[in-house]
C-alpha cells in the first residue's frame, strides 16, 4: 500500500515537473509560492573562541588558515567597545588590496533511506530545467557583474564582494576598484551520503518534486568527522572554504523534524588546532521555501563578516528571521526573506538576499555604507532599533 502511494505521488510529480522546462524556456525563474515553513536560525559559535583567538590570528598571518582581519570600535549606541574578525584584508588599511579565498564547491548527493529518493545537484532537476550545480556555478556568487547599491555604482564584482565593498564604502571608494574579497571557485566531484531513517525524512514539495529534511546535528557531526577529512586529498583544508551544496534538502533542529527549517549555515572548528571554516547551502527547486541563491548569499555573506560566529554587537532583533534579540554580526539574519533586486546572467534570473551593513549593527551615524544606507538595498535607513 505504502509503495503504491509513493509510486502514485512520484508519477503525479513527474507529470507536473515534465512540463517545467517549457515553463522555464528563455529566462528561468522559479515562481513565488506561499511558504509553509518558517526559516530558522542556526548559529554555531566557535568553542573557546576567546582563548583560541590569538592562535587563530597567528595562523592567519602565517597563511595556515583563511586570511582574517580584525576590527575594533566604540559603538555610539552604548559607548561600549566591540571587536571582531572578518575574512579578507582590512578595508581601513589595505584599501587597494584584492584577496582571493580558494572555494571548493562540493555537490552532495543525498539518498534518504526512508523512501530511497535521491537529491542530486549534479543532474538535471526536472523542476528547475537544469542542474542545481551548473546554475550555482554560473550565479552571481561566483561570476561578476556591475552592481548599483543604494544608488551607488560599487563596481564589477561577485555579489558578496560587491556587498563588502558597499559595506565599507566610505573607506574603499577612495581606492577606486582596488579593494576586493574574491571567491576562487574550484568544483569537486560529488560526494554521496545516505541519510538514515532516524535522521531524515522525505516530504512532498509545494510546487514540484520532493524535499529532504534532516537532523542538523547528525549532519554537522558527519561534516566535521568524516566529510572534510575525506576531502583533504582533494585540497580541502584550513586555507580554503569548502561549500557544500544541496538540491532541495533542509535541516531541522534539536532532533525534532517539526523544528524545520534551516536552509543553510556556516560554521568553524579547529581540527588539529588549526581553524577550519565551512558552509552549507540548500538550493530549493520545489518552491516550498522560495528563492534560489538567497540562502547561498546569506551564508557566504555571514561567513565573510562573522567567520567564527562570535563577533559581538549591541543587541538587535525582531526583524528578518529573528524573534527576540540577538547580539552577533550575522549580516543575513536581519533581512531573511528580503531579496536584493534580481540579477540576470547566463539565461537565469537570480535572487540574492539583501544583507545588513556593519553600521546597522553598531548604530554608526552617518553610515559608512554605500549611499549612507544601512543595508545594500536601502531597506534599512537607520541603525538597528533597541532590543528589547
Amino acid at each position: 500500500m505504502k509503495r503504491s502511494l509513493w509510486l502514485l505521488l512520484l508519477f503525479a510529480m513527474a507529470v507536473l515537473c515534465g512540463a517545467a522546462p517549457a515553463l522555464f524556456a528563455q529566462e528561468k525563474q522559479l515562481p513565488a509560492q506561499p511558504r509553509r515553513y518558517k526559516p530558522r536560525s542556526a548559529v554555531f559559535p566557535l568553542k573557546n573562541a576567546k582563548a583560541l583567538l590569538p592562535q587563530i590570528m597567528t595562523q592567519s598571518a602565517s597563511g595556515s588558515t583563511v586570511p582574517l582581519w580584525s576590527y575594533s570600535l566604540v559603538s555610539p549606541f552604548d559607548n561600549k567597545s566591540y571587536s571582531g574578525q572578518m575574512v579578507g584584508r582590512s578595508p581601513l588599511f589595505h584599501g587597494q588590496r584584492t584577496t582571493t579565498v580558494k572555494t571548493y564547491l562540493v555537490p552532495v548527493i543525498l539518498t534518504f533511506a526512508d523512501t530511497g529518493i535521491v537529491f542530486d545537484p549534479t543532474t538535471n532537476d526536472a523542476c528547475l530545467g537544469n542542474s542545481v550545480l551548473s546554475t550555482v556555478q554560473n550565479s552571481p556568487i561566483f561570476q561578476t557583474t556591475d552592481y548599483i547599491m543604494n544608488g551607488v555604482d560599487v563596481g564589477s564584482a561577485q555579489y558578496i564582494d560587491a556587498f563588502q565593498r558597499a559595506n565599507f564604502w566610505t573607506n574603499v571608494s577612495v581606492a577606486g576598484n582596488s579593494y576586493h574579497t574574491v571567491l576562487g571557485l574550484t568544483t569537486l566531484p560529488a560526494v554521496k551520503v545516505t541519510v538514515p531513517v532516524a535522521n531524515g525524512q522525505t516530504n512532498l514539495g509545494i510546487f514540484c518534486g520532493f524535499f529532504g529534511n534532516m537532523d542538523i546535528n547528525w549532519w554537522d557531526n558527519y561534516v566535521q568527522t568524516t566529510l572534510i577529512p575525506s576531502l583533504a586529498s582533494k585540497g580541502v583544508g584550513p586555507t580554503n572554504l569548502p561549500l557544500f551544496l544541496f538540491d532541495s534538502v533542509v535541516e531541522y533542529l534539536n532532533g525534532d523534524p517539526n523544528q524545520c527549517c534551516v536552509f543553510g549555515y556556516h560554521n568553524s572548528y579547529t581540527p588539529n588546532g588549526v581553524l577550519q571554516t565551512y558552509s552549507i547551502s540548500n538550493f530549493d527547486t520545489t518552491a516550498t521555501f522560495g528563492g534560489d541563491i538567497g540562502t547561498l548569499s546569506h551564508e557566504v555573506g555571514e561567513w565573510m563578516d562573522d567567520p567564527l560566529t562570535t563577533n559581538p554587537t549591541p543587541a538587535w532583533g525582531n526583524t528578518g528571521q529573528v524573534s527576540g534579540c540577538q547580539n552577533n554580526l550575522e549580516v543575513g539574519d536581519p533581512l531573511s526573506g528580503t531579496l536584493f533586486p534580481s540579477v540576470t546572467m547566463n539565461n537565469f534570473t537570480y535572487n540574492p538576499q539583501e544583507l545588513a551593513f556593519f553600521s546597522w549593527f553598531y548604530r554608526q551615524a552617518p553610515s559608512i555604507g554605500a549611499g549612507g544606507a544601512y543595508s545594500n538595498n536601502s531597506t534599512f535607513t537607520s541603525g538597528a532599533a533597541t532590543c528589547p
